[in-house]
Order: C-alpha cells, then sequence, then structure tokens
C-alpha cells in the first residue's frame, strides 16, 4: 500500500516550489512550514471528521471557571453535558449573563452605610448565603472598589480577598462567610450614601456553560466533582521523523501543496501561488468529499 510519509511530502514541496537544494531550504525549516501547515492552517480551513473526539474534564467544587487546552483542540462543539445532562450552551456574555438560570447573575443592590464626614471605615456581614467571587462592588460616588472589577481573581476562596480603591483605600472581603470591610482613603461626605453590590452564591449541578476568552464558565458554579463533555476537534500530531505519515494518507498532496502555496506566498510568488492554489483547492475537494459522504449517512430518511 502507497503511503504519504514526511519524506514523500517535503520531496512533493520541493517538486512545487523549486527549492530542490538543502541551500535552497533546509529540512527543518521546511518541516516546520509542513507542520504549521498541517497542525494550524488545514484544520482552519478544514473541519476534519478524524478529529471530531470527545474532550471532557473534571470540574472542582466552587470553581466557575475552566482553561480552556487551545494547544491540543482548536474548536469546541455543543451540546455539553454534566454528568450526562445536557446543559445550555452559550458563547456571547451578554446573552449568557441575561439569560442563565433565569437571573443566577442578578446583581444585588444594597445602601448599608452613610457618611458622617468623619468615619473612613464600614463593616457589614451577608448572612444569607455566600458570596460569588469577583462580584462585589463598593462606592461612595467618590472613591471605587475595585479600581478594576475585571483584574479581581474568580477563584472561589475561604480567605479575605482584599480589594483597591481608587483613590487608595482598602477593603477586605470573605466570600464564604459574607463579612466585608472597606476603609475609604477620605471620609465619605456627611449624609452620603454608600453603596455595595454584589451577586449571590448558589453552587449546584452546572446547567449553562459559557465558551469564551479560552475559558469555560460554568453556572450554577459546581458543588462538587462533575464530568463536563463534548465534542472538540483535536490538533494533529506534528510530522517529526522521516517516516512519520497523516493521519490519512489522502491528506498528503494537500500537505504538500498547501505548505507550497504558503512558501510562494512568504516570497511574493504570486504568480506561482495563484497556480498552486488551485491545485490546493481541488485536494481539499477530494478530502471533504469524504466527509460529505459520512454526513449523508447521519441524514434523516424521507417519509415516502
Amino acid at each position: 500500500m502507497s503511503t504519504w510519509t514526511l519524506a514523500n511530502i517535503r520531496n512533493k514541496v520541493r517538486q512545487v516550489t523549486g527549492r530542490f537544494s538543502l541551500d535552497d531550504m533546509s529540512n527543518d525549516e521546511l518541516d516546520d512550514r509542513i507542520n504549521k501547515f498541517y497542525q494550524l492552517t488545514l484544520p482552519a480551513e478544514v473541519k476534519l471528521e478524524q478529529k471530531l473526539v470527545f474532550y471532557s474534564f473534571l470540574t472542582t467544587a466552587n470553581q466557575a471557571y475552566y482553561t480552556v487546552p487551545d494547544t491540543t483542540y482548536t474548536n469546541y462543539v455543543p451540546p455539553a453535558t454534566a454528568n450526562n445532562f445536557q446543559m445550555d450552551w452559550y458563547q456571547d456574555p451578554a446573552i449568557f449573563n441575561q439569560n442563565s438560570l433565569n437571573g443566577m447573575l442578578q446583581y444585588t443592590f444594597s445602601t448599608p452605610w452613610t457618611g458622617d464626614g468623619a468615619t473612613v471605615t464600614f463593616t457589614e456581614t451577608i448572612t444569607n448565603t455566600p458570596i460569588m467571587p469577583g462580584s462585589i462592588t463598593i462606592t461612595d460616588n467618590t472613591e471605587n472598589f475595585p479600581v478594576d472589577i475585571l483584574a479581581v481573581s474568580t477563584d472561589w476562596t475561604t480567605a479575605d480577598v482584599t480589594l483597591t480603591g481608587s483613590a487608595g483605600g482598602t477593603a477586605t472581603v470573605n466570600y464564604d462567610t459574607g463579612a466585608i470591610s472597606v476603609t475609604f482613603a477620605a471620609a465619605p461626605a456627611d449624609g452620603q450614601t454608600i453603596y455595595l453590590n454584589y451577586v449571590l452564591f448558589d453552587p449546584g449541578r452546572p446547567q449553562s456553560i459559557l465558551y469564551f476568552q479560552n475559558e469555560f464558565k460554568l453556572l450554577p458554579v459546581p458543588d462538587q466533582a462533575y464530568v463536563i463533555k463534548m465534542q472538540a476537534y483535536k490538533m494533529m500530531d506534528a510530522l517529526e521523523d522521516a517516516t512519520d505519515t497523516p493521519e490519512l494518507n489522502e491528506w498528503g498532496p494537500c500537505i504538500a501543496y498547501g505548505t507550497a502555496r504558503d512558501i510562494f506566498a512568504d516570497y511574493g510568488e504570486n504568480d506561482a501561488y495563484m497556480e498552486t492554489t488551485a491545485l490546493y483547492k481541488e485536494q481539499v475537494s477530494y478530502i471533504l468529499t469524504r466527509t460529505e459522504q459520512d454526513l449523508l449517512n447521519t441524514r434523516t430518511s424521507p417519509n415516502f
């Protein structure tokens, strides 16, 4: 059976580009170009069914955010499940915040303190439930806590969290006990209302998932370990040895023409780029034919 090895792909690229000798392009540089196309460009242009796999991770109690392993997978495909229960999938944080579980992320607005022109330190304990990490804001309309809410850690902790005010004051918050202490840099004016806003923390089995900025956010925040599962496109393993082969042999010519096209683009060889693009697209169509045939097998049969 014929195979397309890395050595074969190298030779094909050299034939197409006219870079036959190692002086024209070393094998190290050529292999780097081949793998950049194979691992980055090809999966972006063609969603390869062979790379659609299950991706899963285990949650940690009280942790809402999970980093996406974007060096291993290129795309994540809904639906997602938590212990085999389907979750609502979001990729727009605004819609996620509006729709998730009928307002679980709604802020509680309170005015627990009033300035007297002399007092700088105020304390309060929220007793009905813990506070959602990273959601608290405090202001007397002069100094704001925190300076940048997006810079505050959203990780759950039972230790006191320190916030810095915009004028240099400090505040401590305990998400677990609800204890809050704020010291303004200057005493709030006599009669000045001091505002305290926060989101309540109510962990449970995740029912919504947000995929945004290389992170997954779960709501409710997990109260224990859950298996989160979804489909994902896995990245290719690099071709390193001369005898290494792509996962399907039919990808060999496509990888060679795609790499050659990128070389022509980098060196400004526009005519050769255009000619090679036509050959590359022909190879892509061959790959897609296989995918389309597999998709036809999943179509619902007509009722006649």
